[in-house]
């Protein structure tokens, strides 16, 4: 069934509906600068999870950030019959119910296209349903959409804002640290235990990024309270001490805060994505995730752009990942166990020097760093 294309008013009022986690959320913001372009008039609000859109609050592009909690649908009555234009980020039926309730005259929205009558509904009810794509970058989503309202989308820019107030903060953090010098972040920290390195290797990375390139660590973390437990114990085991911020730090003042950064360390995670954002040189690490979707995104890449490789020592512009070229990676499974408790062997397969073979390729021209960090990810 073809999407119903026709001419009409450009809409005043929209609704961008990501009930996803907090990567996803960063990755849909290109939308909300595409949406703003074509349709500078429009008021933009936008309906989330509770706990993964607060960062949006900051975003002068949007009025007003709705949240959904789970098992709560009381935003149905704020959202009902209200929007000229309704969009849901992904294939959720939950998402794709909001658009339904909220849209009055244009409904966007996904389906997986495995089962005509899981989909039907979708493809009768929305003005414009796009099959759901699972092998690319989810920030093209954006492109997607944009195309399905044939308003231009040539440029996708993920964009975190932060005001004088985060930037007042973070300041004052560094200061307190006395961190006068350039200074490079490491967040070592993911969602889950599948996601995360070793914290010793950490260490004896972030004592030779200190003592090769005079950069000061600063570590970070979240609030939770094991994340900074175990920030504190990581950091015993460097020769540099770090300075240390334990969950002192909204989203927005964190993307602030590696905004003034030389270099980032991290692994997969929304911080990640937040510090590609920034446009500073950063390496990341990745176990079993799928690169082709979870690339972080380069703002200044091509529009079409996708993970440059499979896996291995993947490049685009002042991005690297490094995922340990085996013949099982990725498998997209939350690890071996895929329960997600246990550390993934492929990426603690990482080596020490690998990603410091890396993190040469972006503060120093070493010519042969690229031939051997690739012959050596080839290897457990």
């Amino acid at each position: 069934m073809r999407n119903r294309r026709r001419t009409v008013k450009p809409p005043e009022s929209i609704l961008i509906v990501c009930i996803r986690l907090i990567g996803d959320v960063i990755l849909t913001t290109p939308l909300i600068g595409l949406l703003k372009e074509a349709y500078p008039e429009a008021a933009i609000d936008i309906l989330v999870g509770k706990g993964t859109g607060e960062f949006l609050e900051k975003d002068p592009r949007v009025r007003r950030v709705l949240y959904s909690e789970k098992g709560g649908k009381g935003y149905f009555r704020e959202i009902f019959r209200r929007y000229d234009l309704a969009i849901n980020m992904n294939a959720s039926d939950r998402g794709n119910s909001a658009v339904l309730f909220a849209g009055r005259r244009q409904r966007v929205g996904f389906y997986l296209g495995r089962s005509f009558w899981k989909d039907v509904w979708k493809r009768l009810f929305f003005t414009h349903s796009l099959e759901f794509q699972e092998n690319i970058p989810v920030a093209r989503y954006c492109e997607l959409v944009a195309d399905a309202l044939s308003i231009p989308g040539k440029r996708l820019q993920v964009k975190v804002f932060w005001d004088a107030t985060d930037e007042s903060k973070v300041s004052a953090i560094l200061k307190g640290h006395n961190c006068a010098t350039p200074f490079f972040v490491v967040h070592p920290f993911a969602r889950w235990i599948y996601k995360y390195w070793k914290f010793d290797r950490f260490a004896a990375v972030s004592d030779a990024i200190a003592e090769r390139y005079g950069l000061q660590p600063v570590w970070t973390s979240s609030p939770a309270a094991e994340e900074k437990r175990l920030l504190n114990e990581a950091a015993d085991l460097c020769r540099t001490r770090p300075v240390l911020i334990a969950g002192e730090l909204t989203l927005n003042q964190m993307t602030c805060l590696i905004s003034r950064a030389a270099f980032y360390l991290g692994l997969d995670t929304a911080v990640t994505h937040l510090a590609a954002s920034t446009g500073i040189p950063m390496v990341a690490l990745y176990g079993p995730t799928f690169t082709s979707r979870w690339f972080p995104w380069h703002n200044d890449g091509d529009p079409a752009q996708g993970s440059p490789e499979t896996r291995g020592v993947l490049q685009r512009g002042n991005i690297v990942v490094l995922q340990k070229d085996l013949e099982c990676v990725p498998c997209g499974k939350a690890g071996c166990d895929d329960g997600g408790d246990a550390e993934s062997p492929c990426l603690a397969a990482i080596g020490v020097d690998e990603v410091l073979m890396a993190v040469g390729l972006l503060l120093k021209d070493e010519a042969v760093a690229r031939s051997v960090i690739e012959e050596k990810m080839k290897h457990v």
